[in-house]
């Protein structure tokens, strides 16, 4: 029995050494063999076809016997798909700041508007003093405070021919006066046709222009009468017509440089 027990003891033995020796036998692939390998997998992977090298022909043996498949020979070399070109953020745009409600905005008038001067030479003596009765009528009606009559009879001296700059310029502003800006604006027009350089014509006008609402044409009459002949009286509205038509030049000035950054932007894109 003895014997028996010692004989169990020995193969007990070697049985252990056996199995410590594959343990140890685990550890004997070190850290640069690992690295090589992982390289070669790279490799494989960048450019299958390489996996029928002659000298990986034992690899290939090797992976086709734990049966995987290996690519064909003529499999192409995978290539990295170009990464997406980062979208550009496009700006947004400000919103247009709402315009502030106008008190003294008048209403469009529409035509037509009261006649004009018929074409001609020289009037005659009968007619110039038909047309100083129609005048100095006109004057009496805005005395008495009644612009529509006045109108007419400055309608009426000047439908007799030969109507000059400050006609037109005084019936433009009788008709503002009337609430008919549009009409004005026809007439300063046709005073400043005879006269450019009527500055009561360009100050009706521009008067006219800003009760439209027409700020750039308001600033642009406005100043060109102030600097013919300086009024006191229209400074509070110049600053005024200043004032708006600064903030459109500057919104006209974001919108330009947008539009030709998004064209340089385009140009580049397009090259």
């Amino acid at each position: 029995l003895k014997l028996h027990l010692a004989l169990l003891s020995r193969k007990g033995r070697r049985g252990g050494r056996r199995r410590q020796g594959r343990r140890n036998g685990a550890s004997m692939v070190d850290a640069s063999q690992v690295q090589a390998l992982e390289a070669l997998v790279a490799k494989l992977k960048e450019d299958p076809s390489l996996i029928h090298e002659p000298k990986l022909a034992f690899f290939k043996d090797f992976v086709t016997s734990w049966g995987a498949k290996v690519p064909a020979a003529g499999a192409k070399k995978q290539e990295k798909a170009p990464e997406p070109a980062p979208a550009e953020e496009e700006e947004e745009e400000e919103p247009e700041e709402p315009e502030e409600e106008d008190p003294e905005r008048l209403e469009e008038d529409k035509e037509p508007f009261p006649a004009k001067s018929p074409p001609g030479g020289e009037l005659s003596d009968e007619q110039l003093d038909k047309q100083g009765e129609m005048k100095q009528a006109a004057a009496e009606a805005l005395e008495d405070g009644d612009l529509q009559k006045a109108c007419d009879k400055m309608t009426e001296a000047i439908k007799i021919g030969g109507a000059t700059a400050m006609m037109y310029a005084k019936r433009a502003e009788v008709l503002l006066k009337l609430k008919k800006p549009c009409a004005c604006i026809a007439d300063a027009t046709a005073a400043l046709d005879i006269n450019p350089d009527s500055a009561k014509a360009f100050r009706i006008r521009g008067k006219a222009q800003r009760y439209l609402g027409r700020w750039e044409e308001a600033h642009k009459d406005l100043a060109e009468s102030q600097k013919l002949d300086f009024d006191d009286s229209v400074v509070e509205m110049q600053k005024l017509v200043e004032a708006k038509y600064k903030r459109i030049a500057e919104r006209k000035t974001q919108q330009r440089i947008k539009a030709e950054k998004k064209a340089l932007e385009a140009r580049r894109r397009a090259a």
